[in-house]
């Protein structure tokens, strides 16, 4: 396949999906629970509908799953896996630290492998992209994980509490953030997967732990940070395998096996 030329296309679609959704951002029409914790809105369904009709019209015979229409279509081996507002709750508060997630997996016999990405943070005017073996970038620019090798000294950011199956993901999460914190410079929470992961492509973080996360959390960010030269993988060091329910870790891969440890 021609990444490069699929990649500008789904770079479009998710900037024109990103630009709609801020411009709602403003004036929401409807912000409804979808379960105890979790919001979506009228922006998650506009960005969606977008996006899915460019994919439909431009790749017809692609796979497509979204988070909140599922399995548009199934059967094929290349498969968009699409989160078209991800940090819907910052979203709907005015918070700025919200994405649009748009990735092309290959479905193999080892499991999916993303091959190409395309997140953008509206609220923040960066666009973030990314090849299979082609580097990682934002607003065209190469980005890079950090250099940090103490792991005392690591700014590492952790999930949301409060989300899915909250008791046990909020226990795990208190753990998570202990250790994290005895054992680095500061724990970081920002609501969001693709701002999380962003950033720990481009160096501003060093780890992003997730403790429930879903192919459209991750699959953009997982190709992004390991094209910036970072590593995602389960938090037990396992490679991810984008199924519902994953606990991954992100990071600049010098300090992964360090943080393997201190999550076990």
């Amino acid at each position: 396949m021609k990444f490069l030329s699929i990649l500008e296309r789904a770079k479009v679609f998710a900037e024109e999906a990103g630009r709609k959704a801020l411009e709602m951002q403003k004036h929401l029409e409807s912000i409804r629970f979808k379960n105890p914790k979790d919001v979506v809105t009228s922006a998650d369904l506009e960005s969606e509908r977008i996006i899915i009709f460019h994919l439909q019209e431009e790749f017809p015979d692609h796979s497509i799953r979204t988070e909140e229409a599922g399995h548009v279509k199934d059967g094929s081996r290349y498969e968009w896996i699409i989160d078209p507002v991800d940090g819907t709750v910052n979203f709907s508060r005015g918070i700025p630290l919200w994405g649009v997630s748009i990735a092309l997996v290959e479905n193999t016999e080892n499991g999916a492998v993303p091959i190409v990405a395309a997140i953008s943070l509206p609220g923040l005017g960066k666009i973030y992209t990314a090849s299979k073996n082609g580097g990682a970038f934002v607003n065209g620019e190469r980005i890079h994980v950090s250099e940090t090798a103490d792991l005392s000294k690591a700014i590492v950011s952790n999930g949301d509490f409060n989300v899915g199956n909250w008791e046990k993901i909020n226990a795990q999460n208190l753990k998570n953030f202990q250790r994290e914190a005895e054992n680095c410079t500061r724990v970081k929470c920002y609501g969001s997967a693709v701002i999380e992961g962003t950033f720990t492509a481009q160096g501003s973080l060093d780890a992003f732990v997730m403790t429930m996360s879903y192919p459209w959390d991750i699959a953009g960010i997982a190709l992004i940070v390991t094209e910036a030269g970072g590593k995602a993988t389960e938090i037990s060091g396992d490679p991810i395998r984008f199924v519902d329910g994953e606990q991954v870790l992100f990071s600049n891969g010098i300090l992964h096996d360090q943080m393997v440890q201190i999550l076990k």
